[in-house]
């Protein structure tokens, strides 16, 4: 089966690795595992949650700095000898440092945090990790609260109101739940299974419109993003806000699912969707129906891994309890 997991091929990203000693760190522990640290909200946080993460001693861990690289690299690797640092050269979205930091680990499970965020140690046992190996989700949520300890509405729940997308969020209770986006990107991920739908897509600029793609690709293709109960992480600060303003970014959201119909087995594109993208898209007429061939193409390539469309995910969708 020929799979072309994002709509043109993935731009390489010039990094240098500092520090860090891979195989033998993991080997250290009884379930390989690893950590990727991104960097937000000042060099006092970052350096706090990685003397935090490295008391864990639960596995690898990795942080991703760039392209402005902090003048504290040299002294922070010299004092956390196996932590590895990616230095990015280039510009790179959320998605995209992910995709790289996935790439970078050796283990199959590998959790995504910020450096404004604390991971409360006791959900990190070998019982936990192998339950959520075995429940074979895409990304397994956790529970987030912020710097007031209050409850964040982290699930994200899809509804279409008017014909209109909309994300209902829900805070999580005591049982698994759903959720169609990672709130913040956090969680953990299958490394296997985020490699297989092509991660996060490159060209998607937009977190917002970026994590929705991912999503509902995984979602479309089968796959789960779920809540799981006793994970849980804290904010230091607050979350940052997101814009959700239909923008270029949207318009290869919209392409790649919402306008995927699902028939006979197979996701297609078809050209009843044209004209209306053509209405509403602001990139000229000839470069708007480039884009929505390239996209065509791409859903082509990829029919066979869709298991249903955007309508019948969200009319399927359960209510939480």
């Amino acid at each position: 089966m020929n799979t072309t997991p994002t709509t043109s091929k993935k731009p390489k990203i010039s990094y240098t690795v500092v520090g860090g000693t891979r195989i033998d760190r993991l080997r250290k522990f009884s379930f390989p595992f690893t950590i990727i640290l991104l960097n937000r909200g000042g060099l006092f946080y970052r350096s706090e949650t990685i003397l935090e993460l490295q008391d864990l001693k639960v596995g690898d861990i990795i942080c991703i700095e760039g392209p402005d690289i902090p003048y504290d690299i040299e002294p922070l690797s010299r004092k956390f000898p196996d932590i590895r640092f990616l230095l990015l050269r280039d510009e790179a979205s959320v998605g995209e440092k992910i995709n790289l930091g996935l790439e970078e680990a050796q283990s199959k499970l590998v959790m995504i945090g910020w450096s404004n965020t604390r991971v409360i140690p006791s959900f990190l046992n070998k019982a936990f990790l192998d339950r959520i190996e075995q429940s074979e989700a895409i990304c397994t949520l956790p529970m987030l609260k912020n710097s007031r300890a209050e409850v964040i509405p982290s699930i994200q729940i899809p509804a279409f109101i008017r014909n209109k997308l909309k994300l209902l969020p829900w805070k999580p209770g005591k049982n698994r739940q759903k959720s169609i986006v990672p709130f913040d990107y956090c969680g953990i991920y299958n490394k296997s299974i985020h490699m297989k739908i092509g991660g996060y897509d490159h060209r998607i600029k937009n977190s917002y419109w970026q994590k929705l793609d991912y999503g509902f690709r995984a979602f479309l293709w089968g796959e789960n993003i779920s809540y799981e109960p006793g994970f849980l992480i804290n904010y230091i600060s607050e979350p940052v806000l997101e814009d959700n303003t239909p923008d270029e970014s949207y318009k290869l959201f919209y392409l790649k699912n919402l306008a995927v119909k699902y028939k006979r087995g197979r996701g297609m594109l078809p050209y009843s969707r044209i004209m209306r993208y053509l209405l509403r898209s602001d990139t000229g007429l000839i470069y708007s129906f480039q884009e929505f061939r390239e996209v065509r193409k791409w859903v082509t390539s990829n029919c066979f891994q869709f298991k249903k469309d955007a309508a019948a995910l969200v009319d399927q969708w359960e209510a939480p309890e």
